[in-house]
């Protein structure tokens, strides 16, 4: 039998890694998400405080708003939002959007128009730091904005919404190209006592660290100059040496911050393989030294985003024939869609390496900010969302948390809902769920069970039927897309590879030739379960089905792991999956021709016909990725996801220790109010 919703509720809260230091945002929505195990996010997104098409706040309201927004177009109602926009600098004002988004009233504008004015309640005097262009081109670093912008509309909306946000960051690392980041000390948005708090540690670390911010001053703290971030690295920002001090700004966050940050790359095909001179790609070697550098804070790699840009050349992800695979796959990267690829090769050595997914969010392309349509991203929430566990009071903390622990997975077009569970036992055991480790004796059954909930419909504005299923005799409307089958897959797990080894460093390749590269070879669809034959309950024309099954391995003598992904594409569908069911190069979909009377304008042609390109592309190509569990003999040695784990909760345990001790009344409330 499967657990009540409340039994469900427990299981996916108990799973966080750490125990909560301070919360350090306010808990949400009292009551509001009780009946869900997990909550929906989004940590990496883009606003005219860098190169976004929308103001900051606009963002924020589109994301975590409900109903409709007042110029008009769908708000997404996430539960959690990390606001998470390139390092670097801006000469926009983002606390308006880009005339280029169509919102009634809203113009470009610069801070070389608004020095000195009070907007939304901020004013911002003076552009701080080196001075970085002049006139309409000055620039204000992003250390700035993060903490004088940013955050202070982050504590304006916290207010209006009663959400989880957090400040964030894409970070720009040097020696590589992107990095989700969050340091979520000091942030208290809604606090009743301390305050509102303030996003100064996300800032320092932008200026410490961010290989596009130059700059040499930072903030000061007092009128001789004297800078409140010394010591800055301005110099080594490129190849291997900028590897290094991509390291020394993870090691900065382990020693400093290790339950209250999270370093993610992301987009990591996209570039093509690392270079030795230049600032791109990640090879296998970077995400390992990352894990070894930062245990407890670099423990993940996050699918494209931009998943509306697949044209009649390419797929998702701003990824061009030159990425390593040659552009996605089901809109995922090589490294998390091949089976024996890179993300395979990492969970091969038992770390806590866990995949997630964001919107990246920027623009809509040729359509405004309003329009139901997209040739470029998806606004935060509208297709894909990160479900991390709902730890009740929910708060910052329990993101960081829920996102460490690997008891999360990651949805595109709501193909499944916010009531996953995957998890795995032995006879007489408790259930283990992702990112956990089961341990077993040889010869004994494992169970694993997996209930899911497809929703009714999903965000998009296509009533029409899927194009790339009409080949196959499937009727599928892109707003009701069904789960075809789940995978799980399965890998043994061999042991950490020493940073002295030879097999450490493996050589990539760009283009399709990279994507024939296996890092795991044991890897593979160890179990295909058809929708058609799992248990199905209808819940009502407004709740979707809801589809479970039940499944066994025979433990064997050496640790594995079991991993899930389902998608509505069958085996063997013409330009968009094998007859194993992996997916094809997402290129191959524009083969196929959009032919329905509905199909929109906006579609690429080829010789005059309409290709599933762009937001049909991405309704009609769906996947979802569930964690893994891990597994291994009695009397083995633990695995690093169990080491790694047992450190956060010392970690955790120590802080608690420390705080009660200095200051117990504190602690209560940041917790119980």
């Amino acid at each position: 039998m499967f657990p009540s919703g409340k039994t469900i509720l427990l299981t996916a809260a108990s799973a966080s890694l750490a125990l909560t230091q301070s919360a350090t945002a306010e808990e949400f929505g009292r009551g509001e998400r009780r009946g869900n195990p997990y909550v929906a996010g989004d940590m990496h997104n883009h606003n005219t405080c860098t190169d976004g098409s929308v103001a900051a706040g606009y963002t924020i309201d589109r994301a975590v708003g409900r109903g409709t927004a007042s110029a008009g177009g769908n708000n997404f109602d996430l539960d959690w939002f990390t606001l998470g926009n390139h390092g670097g600098s801006g000469n926009r004002d983002c606390r308006f959007s880009d005339t280029s988004a169509n919102i009634p009233g809203q113009t470009t504008t610069t801070w070389s128009q608004t020095l000195g004015q009070t907007i939304d309640g901020i004013t911002i005097s003076s552009l701080k730091g080196t001075p970085n262009g002049s006139g309409t081109g000055a620039q204000m670093w992003r250390w700035q904005s993060i903490r004088e912008v940013e955050y202070p509309t982050i504590v304006n909306r916290s207010a209006r919404y009663d959400k989880v946000l957090i400040e964030g960051l894409e970070w720009i690392a040097p020696g590589h190209e992107h990095v989700d980041v969050a340091v979520i000390t000091g942030q208290h948005p809604m606090h009743p006592r301390k305050g509102p708090g303030n996003a100064d540690k996300m800032a320092e670390f932008e200026y410490r660290f961010d290989r596009a911010d130059t700059d040499a001053i930072g903030p000061v703290i007092d009128a001789g100059g004297n800078q409140l971030w010394p010591g800055k690295d301005n110099v080594n920002n490129t190849g291997t040496a900028g590897h290094q001090k991509a390291l020394t700004g993870i090691k900065w966050l382990q020693a400093n911050y290790p339950l209250h940050s999270y370093v993610i790359p992301t987009h990591t095909e996209r570039q093509g393989p690392f270079s030795t001179t230049a600032n791109k790609g990640y090879n296998i070697e970077h995400f390992r030294d990352f894990n070894n550098a930062g245990p407890t804070v670099a423990f993940g790699i996050e699918s494209p985003g931009h998943f509306a840009e697949g044209g009649a050349n390419g797929g998702s992800g701003s990824y061009t024939a030159n990425a390593v695979g040659g552009g996605t796959y089901g809109m995922s990267g090589i490294y998390t869609a091949k089976v024996g690829g890179l993300w395979d090769g990492l969970l091969g050595e038992g770390r806590n390496f866990f995949m997630y997914v964001s919107s990246d969010w920027h623009s809509r392309g040729a359509g405004g900010a309003r329009d139901s349509f997209t040739t470029a991203d998806f606004i935060p929430g509208e297709y894909t969302k990160l479900y991390v566990p709902n730890a009740g009071r929910f708060s910052s903390q329990h993101v960081v948390d829920g996102m460490r622990s690997g008891n999360s997975y990651s949805v595109n077009a709501d193909l499944i809902g916010p009531d996953l569970v995957f998890r795995a036992k032995t006879r007489g055991d408790d259930w283990k769920t992702m990112g956990e480790t089961l341990v077993v004796r040889p010869g004994e059954k494992i169970t694993v069970e997996m209930e899911l909930t497809v929703p009714r419909e999903n965000n998009a504005p296509y009533t029409f039927n899927n194009p790339l299923l009409v080949p196959v005799g499937i009727k599928q409307p892109l707003n009701k897309p069904s789960l075809d089958h789940v995978d799980l897959i399965t890998g043994q797990i061999t042991g950490v590879v020493a940073p002295n080894a030879p097999n450490y460093a493996v050589a990539n390749a760009a283009g399709t030739a990279g994507a024939s590269i296996v890092y795991n070879p044991s890897a593979t669809i160890a179990r295909q379960i058809p929708a058609t034959q799992m248990h199905r309950e209808h819940r009502g024309d407004r709740d979707g089905v809801r589809l479970r099954f039940t499944t066994t391995f025979t433990a064997g003598t050496k640790p594995f792991y079991i991993r899930a992904r389902g998608t509505n594409i069958p085996n063997g569908t013409p330009n968009v999956s094998d007859t194993a069911g992996n997916p094809l190069l997402d290129a191959n979909n524009a083969q196929v021709s959009c032919i329905d009377p509905a199909c929109p304008a906006h579609l690429e042609t080829v010789n005059g016909a309409k290709k599933v390109t762009h937001d049909v592309q991405a309704y009609s190509n769906v996947w979802f990725y569930a964690n893994p569990i891990f597994v291994r003999p009695e009397g083995s040695p633990k695995l690093l996801v169990e080491t790694n784990a047992e450190l956060a909760r010392r970690l955790g345990q120590r802080a608690e220790h420390d705080h009660d001790h200095h200051d117990h009344d504190d602690h209560h409330h940041d917790h119980h109010w």
